[in-house]
């Protein structure tokens, strides 16, 4: 982590980079998902994180703790939909 990066997490927690073990457990996670739920997600986290049209994957935006809560949140809200 930079010292930038560091203490600009250090004022605001949702900021803090992932660990490459959470990535890939997150990756893994979405690629398990039905396609209809996947496509879902994908529109949300690229309007929700501002992720412009011309990036072909949003595999390399998934950098931070927000990111990951957000994720979470998505997938425990929809869960909750299909039951």
């Amino acid at each position: 982590m930079t010292p930038a990066a560091a203490a600009e997490a250090s004022h605001d927690p949702s900021l803090i980079p992932l660990d490459p073990a959470t990535t890939r457990q997150i990756l893994a996670t979405l690629r398990g998902l039905p396609r209809p739920v996947l496509e879902g997600f994908t529109k949300a986290f690229r309007k929700r994180f501002q992720v412009p049209e011309e990036a072909t994957s949003i595999a390399d935006r998934i950098l931070q703790k927000r990111h990951h809560d957000w994720i979470e949140a998505y997938l425990v809200q929809h869960q909750q939909v299909a039951a």
